[in-house]
Formats: structure tokens, C-alpha cells, sequence
């Protein structure tokens, strides 16, 4: 809805229901502490203009939907108004800036069209152009009736005197009690409209929260709907990366299989080539790298210090040959080996003569 038509429905707030509104409203302007019926009319522009800024204007919105749906219509229900029914409800009281301002707030394009209609029908009927000069409507003046003179009589007999004096007496009695009703009625009458102002202000303020609560419950709801929409595409990613991550499983796992057989055969030849070589244990190191790069023979050489254990443990057996290096092996270890093994013993004074052997094959 325009910013025009709501500035049209606030010049039919009257000045009185407009300071009472811009307390429920906490609408603040420039240059003024506080709005009261003595600056309201200065001051009437400037609340108009702030009530329009957007801010304002959407909370004033969620007032008037509230106080809509608890406005006077006809059998309760709100799909059976009707021009007549609104024509009724605002001569019978109901003030012209509520029931506008519940029609436009709908934002339902019926009742806009209704709305204009009966602007219409109002400017016809009181002859004016202006919605504004019809506030004027609801401010008459009380009229104050004089209370009559009593007349005079002429004086009559004395005992009708006495009569007369003594009515008079209970008269003024009477007045004395009357007037003190009256002040006590006016005192209460006073309290009992202080509440009902407290308690319609209670009220608006809470049509006003109840509204704006609405407002970021649909805007919740909004959200949630949208972060619904999100979760679902995130899911259907997830779905896609899970299976893009399976099919690069498998062709990790078809990749690994291929570099195992690839690896396997490699080990099963040099296990083969292995195994055509001769097993040989050599007692006494002779730290030259052709132990290590014989294409005949396989060497495992045994140091000096660890002869006693091999042959308590009978490692000399698993050998198919044993060579000793006699220029490292004492005489007397020598002996013990011959004595505790039933393999061939090939004994070598030095490394060339072992060299020679091996080149020879």
C-alpha cells in the first residue's frame, strides 16, 4: 500500500486519538519532548512524516490487522462486509481511522476496492472533499442545561410559613445529599474511565506485539522454508560427491590390485632367482661387497661373536653350504663348528682365495 494512502488515513485520526496513539506507537519527532493535546496540532505534520517511514509504517500495519480482526462486522464474519455494514458501524461510533486503516492493512484487494468505495460514499453523504474535515463529526459540544428558578410566592398565614420553612429545610438537606451523590458519581465515573483508558491502552500495545510477533513468525516461517530448500540441495550434493567418492574408490581399489599382482610377480621372480642360489652361511666377515652381489650364491655371514648362539639354536643346518674364513675364525671355534654340524666345511685363508672360488662358479 502507498505512502499517500496511509497518510490519508492518518488525517482522519483525531488530534485527541493521535497523541494517545503516538505514546502506544513510542513515535518520537524532532523538537518535541513529548506529544500532548496543547502541540498536537504544531506537531501533527511532523508525527505524520514519521509515522510514514518505513520502519514506523510496518509496525503501525500489524496494529491496525490486529485491531481489524477485532473491529465490529457484521455476524462475525469478516467475508460478509459490506458498504452498508461499514456505513452503519461508523455512525454508530466506531472512529474512521480504524476501520480504514483494518481495510487497508488486509492488503486483500477486495477490501481496498472496499475501502475506496466507502471513502466515496462518506464524501458524498457529508458533502465534503476531504476525509479530514469528517473527524470534526465525533467532537460535539455537551450542552449545559440551567437548572430552573424557583418562583416566589406571597407570604400566606404563619402556619403555612412554618410549613414552607420546614419543606425548604428538608429541600436543602436533600440538595446537600444530591450534590455530594453527584461528586462521588463524578469521581467514580473519572476512575472507572481512567481504567478503561489504561486497560484499551494495555490492549492496543498488545494487538501491537501480538502483530509484530506475527509479522517475524511469517518471516521465521520464510526463513525456515528457505533453509529447507538449502538443506535439500546440500543433500542431493552430498549424494552426488558420495557416489563420485565410491566410483573413485573403486577405481583406487582396482588400482591397488594391479600394483599388488605387479609387485607380486616381481617378488615371485626374484624369490624364484633366489632360489636358484646357493645358501651359504660364511663364518667370518671379510666386509668386501661381493658377499652381497654373487650371481651364484646367497651369503648370510655370521660374526665372530655370535658362532656360540648359532649353534646352540642349529642355524648351520638351514645352509646348504658353510664357508669359514680361517684367518678370522680362531682354531679352537673352528673345531667346535666341525664337531656340531654334519655340513660341508670350506675353509679359506684369505679373501682372493674365496674370490677365485667364487668367480670360477
Amino acid at each position: 500500500m502507498s505512502r499517500e494512502t496511509w497518510k490519508k488515513v492518518f488525517s482522519t485520526i483525531p488530534d485527541m486519538e493521535l497523541v494517545k496513539l503516538v505514546e502506544i506507537w513510542s513515535i518520537q519527532v524532532k523538537g518535541f519532548r513529548t506529544i500532548n493535546q496543547e502541540n498536537i496540532k504544531k506537531a501533527r505534520a511532523l508525527v505524520v512524516g514519521e509515522a510514514l517511514k518505513p520502519r514506523n509504517l510496518k509496525m503501525i500495519k500489524a496494529y491496525y490487522t490486529i485491531t481489524d480482526e477485532e473491529a465490529d462486522e457484521p455476524d462475525g464474519n469478516k467475508e460478509e462486509i459490506t458498504l452498508e455494514a461499514l456505513l452503519d458501524i461508523y455512525e454508530e461510533g466506531k472512529e474512521l481511522h480504524l476501520i480504514l486503516g483494518g481495510l487497508y492493512a488486509s492488503e486483500e484487494e477486495e477490501m481496498e476496492k472496499l475501502a475506496e468505495e466507502f471513502e466515496n460514499a462518506l464524501l458524498e453523504k457529508y458533502k465534503t472533499s476531504d476525509l479530514g474535515s469528517l473527524i470534526d463529526k465525533e467532537n460535539e459540544n455537551e450542552k449545559v442545561v440551567p437548572e430552573p428558578k424557583g418562583m416566589k410566592e406571597k407570604a400566606g398565614p404563619s402556619e403555612w410559613e412554618k410549613k414552607w420553612n420546614k419543606s425548604e429545610e428538608k429541600n436543602k438537606d436533600l440538595r446537600t445529599k444530591v450534590s455530594e451523590w453527584e461528586k462521588q458519581y463524578s469521581q467514580l465515573k473519572q476512575q472507572l474511565k481512567d481504567e478503561k483508558q489504561a486497560m484499551l491502552s494495555e490492549k492496543q500495545k498488545l494487538q501491537q506485539e501480538l502483530g509484530v510477533e506475527r509479522s517475524q513468525h511469517r518471516e521465521t516461517m520464510e526463513n525456515n522454508e528457505k533453509t529447507y530448500e538449502e538443506n535439500k540441495h546440500l543433500k542431493a550434493e552430498n549424494a552426488k560427491l558420495k557416489a563420485d567418492n565410491s566410483h573413485l574408490n573403486a577405481l583406487l581399489l582396482k588400482h591397488q590390485q594391479e600394483v599388488a599382482f605387479t609387485n607380486q610377480d616381481e617378488n615371485q621372480s626374484k624369490q624364484h632367482g633366489e632360489a636358484d642360489k646357493k645358501q651359504v652361511l660364511l663364518v667370518g666377515n671379510p666386509k668386501n661387497k661381493l658377499t652381497e652381489n654373487s650371481a651364484n650364491h646367497t651369503f648370510q655371514v655370521l660374526e665372530l661373536k655370535d658362532i656360540p648362539i648359532a649353534l646352540e639354536e642349529g642355524q648351520l643346518e638351514k645352509f646348504d653350504e658353510i664357508w669359514v674364513m680361517t684367518y678370522l675364525v680362531p682354531p679352537q671355534m673352528r673345531k667346535k663348528i666341525k664337531r656340531m654340524t654334519q655340513k660341508d666345511i670350506m675353509e679359506f685363508t684369505d679373501f682372493p682365495t674365496m674370490k677365485r672360488y667364487i668367480e670360477k662358479g
